[in-house]
């Protein structure tokens, strides 16, 4: 290779002076092991020798056409300077070009992960291919950055909060993975870590014992006979959709009363108890010949696919668009903690492999522990001294005095805004319920005192995830109260209300 005596106004002059495209490069005099190598296209670019761990180099430092001449010895010093330490001042470019694209590092996370370890691995896919990928997809892995990654998740959350949290939590498995397999260089920083998620409201709705008959109802008229069975077999069992659906006879055992599921969602094999009414409803379901599923799909041998249609349809005919098909689980589970099931009993029953998920239950529990705290009032008034006694010894004595008095209704009193701050924490239904009124009364009393509440759809909105917005509490005008009554027609309201539980307002 000639050395010559490289300028700035002498690089586009050189010539090109090999053969069969063989390598051609001007190596510089005044400094060692930087030159200058030109293509047999014209094409000019400066380069730079040196030898680390034994291993001699030519690593190319930038176009002649972009790169001045001054510029590119500078680099060249800071190359060879690195390489005198025992640095290859390359090794993180040849990483980031081994990582190969966002595409490849997507389709090796799937084949070798996702498959292998995620019964749901047709999500990671399906997010990869639907927004990753097509963003991305031509990169190289190496190069992507925070920034990259929170712009696909911005866009996402724009109509699909909970999705784009998904999708990120994907993109983090994937480097991390990515990162043990030595596909991605160690040192570099998962581009989705540090992405604020939008935030997830835990969902707790469950069917009430006052929405249970008309979904019996809405159940029973169902027409797809065996969707009818399964969403029954749901709302008996508490087990998952799938579970029920990929049941098959041989599963069953009638007599024990036990159904035998192969694996459940923690992966592990499960023999579940089955009710009296469960076998019952199970003596009822017809057997296909030449189908082993309990619920039948119309593809023969093989089971339902899914109950969306049916459940639509059965939801809309109960007035219960906010339930989704597995609130019916969280149905079960709830009505058990209602009916005094121990927490840990609950979680053996719904099969959760997280005790956390079970205590979630205990959201239901509302009456319990009024009951409870009653309990503990008439404890600690019991045990005072002074004051306290005597006000206990006088309430008492009042108590007496009434006793044969007749009852009269109890009464909730609240102030505008106590009543506007309670119909916008959860579904009017639900207040009045907990209240012992009908949601027709306390929505009269929110009228009568000028209190808005969430228009239809505002809390499926919520449940989803969609952008809502709460009506503030107007001013109040001279016809309106500022202190709202609400007669309690419930029974166990007025008991509650009687016997010193802790009221709203």
């Amino acid at each position: 290779m000639p050395i010559v005596r490289l300028r700035q106004d002498s690089i586009r002059s050189i010539p090109y002076t090999g053969s069969d495209n063989a390598q051609c490069i001007y190596w510089d005099n005044g400094l060692a092991c930087f030159g200058v190598r030109v293509y047999p296209n014209g094409r000019r670019s400066y380069v730079c020798a040196y030898r680390v761990n034994g291993r001699k180099r030519i690593v190319t430092l930038g176009r002649a056409d972009v790169l001045t001449l001054d510029r590119a010895r500078k680099k060249a010093r800071i190359y060879l300077g690195q390489a005198a330490d025992g640095d290859d001042p390359h090794a993180a470019a040849d990483a980031l070009h081994a990582s190969g694209t966002v595409k490849t590092l997507a389709e090796i996370y799937v084949e070798r992960h996702a498959k292998a370890k995620k019964r749901s691995w047709r999500n990671d896919d399906s997010y990869m291919r639907r927004y990753v990928i097509p963003k991305l997809g031509s990169r190289l892995a190496g190069s992507i950055t925070t920034a990259d990654i929170a712009r696909i998740h911005s866009e996402i959350g724009e109509n699909h909060p909970y999705t784009a949290n998904r999708v990120i939590e994907v993109v983090r498995k994937m480097y991390n993975a990515a990162r043990t397999w030595h596909l991605i260089p160690r040192e570099m920083q998962n581009p989705a870590v540090g992405i604020e998620r939008f935030a997830e409201a835990k969902r707790r709705r469950y069917v009430t014992p006052a929405e249970m008959p008309n979904l019996a109802k809405a159940i029973d008229a169902e027409q797809n006979e065996f969707a009818r069975h399964a969403i029954w077999l749901l709302l008996l069992t508490g087990l998952r959709r799938n579970e029920v659906l990929n049941a098959k006879w041989s599963d069953v055992d009638l007599k024990q009363r036990t159904f035998f599921i192969g694996q459940t969602k923690n992966g592990e094999a499960l023999l579940t108890p089955l009710s009296r009414a469960a076998v019952a409803l199970l003596k009822n379901i017809s057997r296909i010949d030449g189908n082993p599923y309990i619920i039948c799909g119309s593809v023969s041998g093989r089971p339902l696919v899914n109950l969306r249609s049916a459940w639509k349809r059965v939801r809309d005919a109960a007035g219960l668009q906010d339930v989704r098909i597995h609130d019916l689980r969280r149905t079960v589970g709830s009505w058990l903690v209602r009916d005094g099931t121990s927490l840990h009993l609950v979680g053996a029953v719904l099969n959760h492999s997280d005790q956390k998920t079970t205590a979630g239950y205990a959201y239901f529990q509302t009456q319990d522990r009024q009951q409870a705290l009653d309990r503990h009032g008439r404890n600690v008034t019991k045990l005072a001294k002074g004051q306290l006694t005597n006000q206990g010894k006088r309430g008492t004595q009042a108590a007496g005095s009434s006793a044969g008095a007749p009852s009269r209704p109890a009464v909730h009193r609240f102030s505008r805004q106590k009543l506007h701050k309670l119909v916008w924490s959860e579904p009017v239904a639900t207040v009045a319920e907990r209240i012992g009124v009908s949601d027709v009364a306390l929505s009269k009393a929110c009228r009568r005192a000028g209190v808005p509440v969430p228009p239809r759809g505002y809390w499926a909105k919520v449940q989803t995830g969609k952008p809502t917005r709460k009506v503030e509490l107007p001013l109040r005008s001279a016809t309106t109260e500022d202190s709202i009554k609400i007669r309690v027609r419930s029974p166990s309201a007025r008991a509650a209300l009687s016997s010193g539980a802790p009221v709203d307002g």
